[in-house]
């Protein structure tokens, strides 16, 4: 059984998370190989934008709306030439697979040959592995808690604040009129603070996001290993091949090791 504690065991599931972020992910697998369709998509994009620029001068507001439903339809359009099709030609040309179902399967069978060559290959000792990931994240679901109080707390004040100004606010019609303003103020106050903590966090915590997302496919590869030695289910014999056919996988699977 591999036992990775403290430091060591913080170091090797940084390198981890690195490895998982860069090397499997779909820019590194895919859109690394399709960058000029990207660049092409977007300069596409923003040129169309003359048609909701040109009906809306043309025909005012209802003509704006025309260019706007005009652009979404040739939005849809080209992200279907331009960007989906490129990317399953992709999937066909460098790894032989077909839908990006499978894809996810490929990354799975890239990260178990990964961890199994680290010497996790049994449902134990990723085991280990998975607990040591999660003794990270733990701190990150206080931090959450920390962070939705404090915006509860916002709220709240802002409410109690305004309960007081509406006490000495005279006549009683005022008041009801205050209280209902008020009510509209703190459900907006709460729904912009949520979005902005949101938006915020989702740049922020992006590390936090690559943890959970390592663990569940490490719980997965678990539930594979245990399929494996009680039934003769491979679900990545076909993975394997593609693998053993294809360079540029292998070399993701020689990377370095991460402890």
């Amino acid at each position: 059984m591999i036992e990775i504690r403290g430091n060591d065991g913080h170091m090797a599931g940084e390198k981890l998370i690195r490895f998982y972020r860069t090397k499997l992910s779909n820019y590194n697998l895919i859109y690394y190989f399709m960058m000029q369709h990207i660049v092409g998509f977007c300069l596409t994009m923003v040129l169309c934008l003359a048609f909701p620029i040109a009906f809306g001068l043309a025909y005012g507001i209802n003509g704006l709306w025309m260019g706007i439903a005009i652009y979404a339809v040739l939005l849809i359009l080209f992200y279907y030439v331009l960007i989906v099709r490129k990317a399953r030609k992709v999937l066909w040309k460098r790894y032989r697979i077909r839908d990006f179902q499978k894809l996810q399967l490929l990354k799975l069978c890239l990260l178990r040959n990964y961890l199994a060559r680290n010497g996790f290959q049994s449902p134990e000792e990723l085991a280990v592995l998975q607990q040591m990931i999660e003794e990270d994240t733990t701190s990150f679901t206080k931090i959450v808690t920390i962070k939705n109080t404090a915006i509860l707390l916002v709220v709240l004040l802002f409410a109690a604040l305004g309960a007081v100004f509406i006490l000495e606010a005279n006549p009683e019609g005022h008041r009801i009129f205050l209280a209902v303003l008020l009510a509209i103020l703190v459900v907006v106050s709460a729904v912009v603070l949520r979005g902005i903590s949101y938006v915020v966090s989702h740049v922020v915590d992006a590390k936090k996001r690559n943890k959970r997302a390592l663990v569940r496919d490490i719980k997965e590869l678990r539930a594979s290993y245990v399929a494996q030695q009680n039934t003769e289910y491979q679900p990545y014999r076909e993975m394997e091949l593609v693998i053993q056919n294809n360079d540029i996988l292998r070399e993701i699977i020689g990377e370095k090791a991460f402890f």
